[in-house]
């Protein structure tokens, strides 16, 4: 234990947040520019077990996948329960959004939703004072996709109702609406090649583009904004790092 306790420190200490700057396009100085973070990858399961398991540790892949998924069970359990999941990693709820028309009404899946929600713990808050950064040059600029919010339910970055009027926040939306290939896409996380393009918008700025959802099959989707940021420019994507759920 005091190996994987001294290992973790040794990282802390050496962590780095990379970011660079664009333009804001919320002030009226054309100057003013907002920090966007840098991310080159994305990490999945198997780097946090490599990241376990790394010399030092005393952890074998085996030993690191079982501690995972029995912690994944459990909280799974409680909050199958109905229960509120206090660590210092995350916290995460379970809530129930939707109409109810009266007292004596009941819980109807058509009318209501089940969501479980997630928030930084102590020890990820703790990041917000101790991580270092560093700025990078600003090379390639993509739309950059924040806060999706589905107007009917009024979820944010979480789930979306076919017909109705989703809201996407960021950096670098705009687009020309006439061009096929740009606009606001649907990908199918089961079939990331079967896409459904956006058709109807009712607003299109750079930081907030308003859109009617399409009529889409129940089933967890990415969105992305394809653009061609300047004239004669390649085609460029940027994506929603959150998963929508359509019932």
């Amino acid at each position: 234990m005091f190996f994987i306790f001294h290992y973790l420190l040794i990282i802390q200490i050496t962590i780095m947040l990379k970011y660079t700057l664009v333009e804001s396009s919320m002030t009226v100085d054309p100057h003013n520019c907002v920090a966007i973070v840098s991310s080159p990858e994305s990490k999945d399961l198997n780097d946090v077990i490599d990241f376990m398991i790394a010399e030092g540790t005393g952890l074998t892949r085996p030993q690191a996948l079982a501690y995972f998924e029995k912690l994944t069970q459990t909280v799974e359990y409680f909050v199958g329960q109905g229960h509120r999941v206090n660590t210092p990693l995350i916290r995460v709820r379970p809530c129930i959004s939707g109409l109810f028309i009266d007292k004596k009404d009941v819980f109807d899946p058509n009318r209501h939703q089940i969501n479980v929600r997630a928030t930084a713990g102590l020890r990820l808050r703790m990041l917000e004072t101790n991580i270092k950064v560093e700025k990078v040059k600003f090379i390639q600029p993509v739309p950059i996709l924040e806060i999706f919010t589905d107007a009917i339910t009024g979820e944010t970055n979480f789930f979306g109702t076919p017909g109705g009027i989703g809201v996407l926040k960021g950096n670098l939306l705009k687009f020309d609406v006439t061009d096929n290939q740009q606009g606001v896409f649907f990908a199918s996380v089961a079939d990331p090649s079967n896409e459904t393009r956006v058709e109807v918008y009712s607003g299109i700025k750079p930081s907030e583009i308003h859109f009617q959802i399409p009529a889409l099959a129940a089933g967890d989707y990415t969105i992305a904004v394809k653009s061609i940021l300047k004239s004669g420019g390649t085609l460029r994507k940027g994506e929603l790092e959150h998963t929508i759920s359509v019932a």
